[in-house]
């Protein structure tokens, strides 16, 4: 059985349509499809438009627990809609960003501890999403570092005084994905090399500040790169980028090298994205 909840984006709050008061009867959570992009009478590329969902459930309690669980869905899938952030529906271990829309009753006047309840279910970015985590230490000054990478068949033109730390990274996902890379200070202009690229920031971070580049949409206008100081406040680094190398290069499917200077640490979250949830349980 799969494990199909929701949290809401406000408070976290969670709803978990495997568990009673609530129970998964149907919907159509792994039916999917792509929108052609079309032009001159010729196929240009497959996109996924804005997406409605169903999901079909069972509410069963008994006294005052009935009238709550039924408020419950409702209280949480309405703070989402007037904020207009979408909270995540998960199936498995995968979510897709979306908010709850709306909800059909069935025998609501006739079976008072239990009932049918259809949620429509509505997203602008349809992609369930798998989260991939890697952490990459500081090194020590004067730690060796040894690396089963050391003798690998690629040429990378760079200078090893600048670049001494080799590590790997494993995407399981079938292409590219977007990510989330933090680096953490103190450091000055850091960069790292993922299977050949660089991601470069030309910026100083002190102690206790972080620099976060947000590539985990493929949508241009929602990506960011910003410096989170030691108060809280964000500062746009998206003028300190290298623009001789894209910092949104998605990691490549597979392992890959990757290396840099040890002398600061940072975190990689992949986002790997599907059409549809994964029908095998991971």
């Amino acid at each position: 059985m799969y494990d199909i909840y929701y949290i809401g984006a406000q408070n976290s709050e969670k709803i978990d349509f495997c568990r009673w008061p609530y129970m998964v009867t149907g919907g159509d959570l792994f039916d999917g499809s792509y929108d052609s992009i079309e032009e001159d009478d010729h196929i240009q590329g497959w996109e996924r438009k804005i997406t409605e969902k169903k999901l079909e459930i069972e509410i069963r309690a008994t006294g005052s627990a009935f009238a709550k669980a039924i408020d419950d869905i409702e209280s949480v899938a309405e703070k989402d809609v007037l904020n207009t952030t979408p909270g995540r529906l998960y199936v498995g271990n995968s979510y897709m960003k979306c908010w709850i829309v709306g909800t059909s009753k069935d025998r609501w006047i006739n079976d008072l501890n239990s009932i049918s309840n259809s949620i429509s279910i509505k997203s602008d970015y349809p992609y369930w999403i798998t989260e991939e985590s890697f952490v990459f230490k500081k090194q020590d000054e004067g730690t060796t570092v040894t690396s089963d990478w050391l003798e690998y068949p690629y040429d990378f033109p760079y200078e090893y005084s600048k670049v001494q730390n080799l590590r790997s990274i494993r995407n399981s996902n079938y292409t590219g994905s977007g990510f989330k890379m933090i680096i953490y200070g103190p450091c000055i202009n850091p960069l790292i090399r993922i299977a050949g690229h660089v991601y470069e920031l030309r910026t100083t971070l002190y102690d206790g500040e972080y620099a976060v580049i947000d590539s985990s949409t493929r949508y241009a206008k929602d990506r960011k790169v910003v410096k989170v100081k030691n108060d809280g406040t964000e500062e746009n680094l998206f003028n300190s980028k290298n623009n001789e190398s894209s910092i949104w290069e998605k990691i490549p499917p597979g392992t890959s090298i990757v290396s840099w200077s040890g002398g600061f640490g940072f975190d990689i979250i992949l986002f790997n994205e599907r059409g549809t949830p994964r029908w095998t349980l991971q």
